[in-house]
């Protein structure tokens, strides 16, 4: 009886670790091609989305905009205790049917000197005009 129930509860966990490469794997698929984008300065971000901005960022936001020819994405980490945090885009690329664009934050070095005013980190992007829903990752 014992060495039945010890079968079962392998059987049950190699079906469950397979079940989890096989999501993982799926996943994986679905990322199509990589979409080429310009990170953008604040002087060249399009006004009226600059002071919507601006209006959002004590907080975290992820926000678009659209201007007729470009899709601007902008992605904001909300207020940080120093200055000195930079963002990285990790990648901007097609996943299924939606444009999924992968940020991360970055805190200041140790050995950089930083001003010890709150700070409000964002990044804009630009790339071209898609019909396709975006996520951010």
């Amino acid at each position: 009886m014992k060495n039945r129930l010890m079968t079962a509860l392998l059987c049950l966990a190699l079906v469950s670790a397979l079940g989890g490469c096989g999501k993982a794997e799926e996943g994986k698929e679905e990322r199509g091609k990589n979409w080429d984008y310009t990170v953008v300065t604040t002087a060249d971000c399009p006004a009226d989305f600059l002071t919507e901005i601006t209006k959002k960022k004590l907080n975290e936001f992820q926000m678009t905009y659209e201007d007729g020819e470009n899709l601007y994405m902008a992605v904001g980490y909300g207020e940080q205790a120093t200055g000195g945090y930079s963002i990285r885009v990790q990648g901007l690329y097609e996943k299924g049917d939606g444009l999924c664009l992968e940020t991360s934050l970055i805190g200041p070095g140790e050995d950089v000197v930083v001003s010890n005013q709150p700070s409000y980190p964002y990044i804009v992007i630009k790339t071209e005009l898609t019909d396709k829903k975006v996520e951010f990752v």
